[in-house]
């Protein structure tokens, strides 16, 4: 797929700078992400953002399937570097040039962290892949409250592999509600693979 694609995003993160706080980049594999977004999938007029997105491997996976705009935020230098790359590849092998000032509107890329992103108020989901810390997670959610006070509409969390504290959070301190489960191979062994999906409309 990524053949396919004209985008690199293989690599899984073995330079021992996560921490705590920020884990590290593990692409998901299309095997996965063809099964979640069958079970949900999206149309050309949903914006959706990935946190700790790597690479760019769901931005460009889901731009390419449902026509759809993606962002992408990533702390790590390299592989927001690695994002750029990518994007360039994917679309001159489209025939698309890039434009002054916003290179190529319908895939975003942001380096900077996930909790000092300023939510844009087009966005209306949000991936999570188990991308760093609850501290972190709360804080993000703030971003996002403030992006629906500015611009009332429908936001649908999307969490891949959930973190408890992430889940416990959502249920018991925000006003989403799981609205959906989505169970992947491995559940029975590991209730952990699965996307669980949030929802608020405000």
């Amino acid at each position: 797929m990524d053949k396919s694609l004209h985008i690199l995003t293989e690599q899984i993160q073995t330079d021992g700078a996560d921490t705590y706080y920020c884990h590290r980049y593990e692409p998901s594999p299309y095997e996965i992400l063809n099964y979640i977004f069958t079970e949900y999938p999206l149309s050309k007029t949903d914006v959706l953002i990935d946190y700790g997105c790597g690479m760019g491997r769901l931005n460009f996976y889901l731009n390419h399937r449902f026509h759809c705009k993606t962002i992408g935020v990533e702390l790590n230098e390299t592989y927001y570097q690695a994002c750029l790359k990518n994007n360039a590849s994917y679309h001159h092998a489209k025939g698309i040039k890039e434009k002054e000032g916003n290179p190529y509107p319908d895939i975003c890329f942001y380096h900077q962290s996930a909790d000092s992103y300023p939510v844009a108020d087009d966005i209306n989901h949000f991936y999570f892949f188990n991308p760093f810390s609850i501290e972190i997670f709360r804080k993000v959610i703030e971003q996002i409250y403030k992006s629906l006070d500015r611009k009332p509409r429908t936001a649908t969390l999307l969490l891949y592999y959930p973190d408890a504290e992430y889940t416990y959070y959502l249920d018991t301190c925000t006003p989403f509600d799981r609205i959906m489960e989505i169970p992947l191979k491995g559940y029975r062994k590991n209730i952990q693979e699965c996307v669980v999906i949030y929802r608020c409309s405000f």
